[in-house]
């Protein structure tokens, strides 16, 4: 069995690759928690991998546990994901690879696999990535925004009026309970500033895409937290992809000639 580990800034997400498909999406949170509880739900007995695989945005301490507790909990080293300058099919826009975080290259790779055509990757997770690829696997680039509750936390952290009506409004009868773009309390308004902003971002973006490939309707993908949120507030269709950086990371294991390129994922 084959174990893929997606750790993000907030949470583990994590899959197996059974007889060439992925099972359903898993996950635990870890920031603000200490090692000692997520890692027991995480490191059981009964999975007990011949692979494990790691997509990991969350630093080298948390590398280095998941190193540790792999090889005392299943004597197996992890095989961690890196970004190249090409793989599966995609060729990446940055003149240092490196420095393009990994799971946003997975979460491409994926996306290749899946299209053919342009595809404009969106995963709104803590912070809001959103890259490009074009119809010949070209990644044309992308940009990073603040995510939902950094901006919201900015606005009531930062400034004294909004923050204290914020947390006022919050606590009033009947708050949140106004649905649409335009809010009836301070709080709701906010979150609704926040929301929409990503959701302008991502069809703004998918826009451009079509322009730059003269692709009349590019295939969008959104994965994270917050896609369902984002989703909706959209304009343009989309495919909300939750385990979508799990599938690249399928993928990049195939590349290395050690499992099928062509994972699906289980229902």
């Amino acid at each position: 069995m084959i174990l893929l580990l997606d750790i993000g800034n907030t949470r583990i997400k994590w899959a197996q690759v059974l007889d060439g498909a992925l099972t359903p999406q898993q996950s635990i949170l870890h920031r603000d928690v200490a090692a000692d509880n997520w890692s027991k739900q995480l490191f059981r007995e009964r999975f007990r991998p011949a692979r494990l695989l790691v997509s990991n945005v969350a630093g080298l301490e948390m590398l280095g546990t998941i190193r540790r507790e792999a090889e005392r909990h299943w004597q197996v080293t992890p095989e961690i994901a890196t970004t190249t300058a090409t793989a599966a099919g995609v060729t990446n826009a940055y003149s240092q690879p490196s420095s393009h975080g990994i799971d946003r290259w997975l979460a491409l790779i994926a996306a290749r696999q899946m299209t053919s055509t342009a595809a404009c990757v969106i995963d709104a997770g803590t912070a809001v990535t959103i890259d490009a690829l074009d119809a010949q696997g070209l990644h044309l680039g992308g940009v990073i925004i603040p995510g939902i509750r950094m901006m919201v936390g900015a606005l009531v952290d930062r400034t004294s009026d909004l923050g204290r009506k914020s947390r006022a409004s919050a606590r009033a009868p009947g708050a949140g309970s106004r649905s649409g773009m335009f809010a009836g309390t301070t709080a709701q308004a906010i979150e609704n500033g926040a929301l929409f902003a990503l959701a302008a971002a991502a069809d703004r973006s998918v826009a451009e895409l079509a322009r730059q490939t003269r692709t009349e309707r590019p295939q969008v993908y959104l994965t994270g937290g917050d896609a369902e949120r984002i989703r909706t507030a959209m304009t343009t269709p989309v495919e909300v992809v939750p385990d979508l950086v799990l599938r690249g990371l399928a993928v990049w294991a195939g590349c290395a000639g050690k499992s099928p390129a062509g994972v699906e994922s289980r229902a």
